[in-house]
C-alpha cells in the first residue's frame, strides 16, 4: 500500500482515536461530575504506566522488527512470536505488581474494584499486537476494525452511563473495548504469522526491548504519571482539571502523531535498503508538514483553549483554563520532539541516546513534580510537563547535530515566527471584542484558517502547500 494511502487511513485511524472520546467526553464529563471523572482518569493514567511497563519496547521495537521481517514469513512468524513471549514475560510481572500495589498503598485501597477492571485492560494490550499490523503497514484493516468497535463504544456509553454513580460501568465499558480489539486482532493474526512457540529466540530482542521499554517508561513520567502524581499530592478535582485540558490537546494532536506513526516503518525500511538520502528528504518533508500544523494552531489553541474546553466539558471546569494555555506550545515542541526521536533517533538505531535523554526528561519532570505540584496543582503539572519535553527536545537537536551534521530548519523556524505575528495580534484584537465563545471560536477558527492559508501560499511559500496545489490544478485540468 503506498505512503499516501496508509497516512489516510492513519489519519482516519489517529483522528478517531481522539474524535470519538471528544464524542463522549462532554457527555460523561457532564453525567459523571469532575469528581468521578477524576477518579476513572486517576486510575486509568495508573494503568496506562503498568500497561507501559508491561509492553516495555514493543511498540518501537516490535514494528521496527517487523517492518524487517515481513517479506519472508517464516522469519515474521519467529520474529513475532518471540516478541509476543518477551511482552508475556514482562505482563505477568507488572500485574503482579500492580496486584501488590492494589492492597499495599493506602490511596489505592478505596479504588480495588476499578483497579481489577484495569487488570482487564492490562492483559488484553499483550494480545492487541497492533505493532504486527503497523509493521506489516496494514492501516486499512486496523483502521476499519477501530472504528466499527469505537462506535458499538460509544453507542454503549450513550446507552448504560445514566447517572453520576455509573463512573465504575464507564470504566467496564472502557476497558472491554481494549479487550475486544484484542480478540478480534488474535484471529486475524493468523493470516499472516504462525502461533509456534518451539522455537522462541528471545535473546536477540531482549536488549532494545528493554532500553526502549525504560525510554517509555520515562516518557510516561510526564505525561501519564503527571496526573497520577497529581491525584496523590493533591486531590481527584485537580487531576480531572489537568487531564481535561491535555484530553483536548491530544485531540488536536491526533493528525500530528498520524503521520509519524505511518512514517516510521516507512523511513526504518528505507535505512534498512540504504537510501539514506531519500530519507533525509523525507525528514525535511515531516518539517513542512509539522510548521504548517503547529504554529497556527498552538496560537489558536492559546486564544480559544478556554472557550473550547467549555463547550467540551461544560461548567465547573474552569479550573483546566490555565494548564490549557500552559501546555500549548507543546503543538510545537513535541511534534519537532517526535521528528527526531521517532523518526531520526530511533530509526537510525540510536536507541541508547533516546534512553539518555529520556532519563534527563524524567529526572526534571519528578524534581519539578516535588517542587511545585502540590503548590500548583493542575497548573504545576502543565508546566512540568512543558519544560520536560523542551529539555528532551534540546538534548535530541543537540546529539543530531553533532552525530549527523543536520540541523532542525532554524530559519524557517524563525521565518514563521515573523510570519505569524499578524496573527497574534488578530487573536488580541478578538478576545477584546468578541465576548460570546461561540462567536469568538467561530470568528478566530475562520480568520486562523484564512490567515493560514495566505501565509504560506505568499508569504512562507511553503513547498509542501504549492506542490499540493499544483496538484489540484493538474487534476482540474484534467478532468
Amino acid at each position: 500500500m503506498s505512503l499516501q494511502k496508509n497516512f489516510i487511513y492513519s489519519s482516519i485511524l489517529t483522528v478517531s482515536t481522539y474524535l470519538f472520546p471528544l464524542l463522549v467526553y462532554p457527555y460523561v464529563s457532564r453525567v459523571l461530575g469532575l469528581t468521578n471523572i477524576g477518579i476513572v482518569n486517576f486510575i486509568d493514567n495508573l494503568i496506562n504506566y503498568f500497561v507501559a511497563v508491561s509492553m516495555m519496547g514493543i511498540t518501537t521495537v516490535g514494528v521496527r522488527e517487523i517492518a524487517g521481517a515481513r517479506n519472508d514469513k517464516f522469519q515474521l512468524s519467529h520474529t513475532f512470536t518471540s516478541l509476543l513471549s518477551l511482552t508475556g514475560i514482562t505482563t505477568i510481572a507488572a500485574m503482579l505488581i500492580l496486584l501488590v500495589a492494589m492492597y499495599s498503598i493506602p490511596t489505592l485501597v478505596p479504588y480495588q474494584d476499578l483497579l481489577y477492571v484495569g487488570q482487564i485492560k492490562l492483559i488484553s494490550n499483550l494480545f492487541l499486537i497492533e505493532w504486527l499490523f503497523t509493521g506489516l503497514e496494514d492501516f486499512k484493516y486496523i483502521t476499519i476494525r477501530t472504528i466499527i468497535i469505537r462506535c458499538l463504544y460509544i453507542a454503549s456509553v450513550f446507552l448504560f452511563v445514566r447517572a453520576a454513580t455509573d463512573y465504575k460501568l464507564f470504566y467496564v465499558l472502557t476497558c472491554g473495548m481494549v479487550f475486544t480489539n484484542a480478540v478480534i486482532n488474535v484471529i486475524y493474526s493468523k493470516r499472516f504469522v504462525i502461533y509456534s512457540f518451539k522455537s522462541v529466540m528471545m535473546r536477540p530482542y531482549v536488549k532494545p526491548f528493554f532500553i526502549m521499554g525504560i525510554y517509555a517508561l520515562l516518557v510516561h513520567v510526564y505525561t501519564s504519571l503527571n496526573s497520577v502524581w497529581l491525584g496523590f499530592v493533591t486531590n481527584t478535582d485537580e487531576v480531572g482539571y489537568f487531564t481535561t485540558a491535555t484530553r483536548l490537546y491530544s485531540i488536536v494532536m491526533a493528525l500530528l502523531i498520524s503521520f509519524t506513526n505511518i512514517l516510521f516503518p516507512h523511513v526504518s525500511n528505507l535505512l534498512a535498503e540504504g537510501h539514506t538520502t531519500e530519507f533525509w528528504q523525507k525528514i525535511n518533508s515531516a518539517f513542512d508538514v509539522l510548521l504548517v500544523f503547529a504554529f497556527p494552531t498552538a496560537i489558536f489553541l492559546f486564544v480559544a483553549g478556554p472557550s473550547l474546553l467549555h463547550l467540551f466539558a461544560g461548567d465547573g471546569y474552569e479550573g483546566a483554563y490555565l494548564p490549557m494555555r500552559i501546555i500549548s506550545p507543546l503543538v510545537l515542541i513535541v511534534g519537532t520532539e517526535q521528528i527526531l526521536v521517532i523518526q531520526i533517533l530511533m530509526a537510525m538505531h540510536e536507541d541508547r541516546t533516546v534512553l539518555k535523554n529520556s532519563f534527563t526528561g524524567a529526572l526534571v519532570a519528578i524534581l519539578l513534580n516535588l517542587l511545585i505540584t502540590s503548590s500548583l496543582g493542575a497548573p504545576g503539572s502543565a508546566i512540568v510537563w512543558v519544560i520536560s519535553e523542551l529539555c528532551i527536545m534540546i538534548l535530541s537537536i543537540v546529539f543530531i547535530r553533532r552525530r549527523y551534521h543536520f540541523s532542525i530548519p532554524y530559519r524557517k523556524f524563525i521565518h514563521y515566527v515573523v510570519a505569524y505575528l499578524p496573527l497574534i495580534g488578530m487573536a488580541l484584537l478578538h478576545l477584546y471584542y468578541l465576548e460570546n465563545e461561540l462567536l469568538l471560536l467561530f470568528f478566530f477558527a475562520l480568520t486562523t484558517l484564512i490567515y493560514t492559508c495566505i501565509c504560506e501560499v505568499f508569504i512562507i511559500k511553503n513547498r509542501l502547500i504549492l506542490n499540493i496545489l499544483d496538484k489540484f490544478k493538474t487534476f482540474c485540468q484534467n478532468r
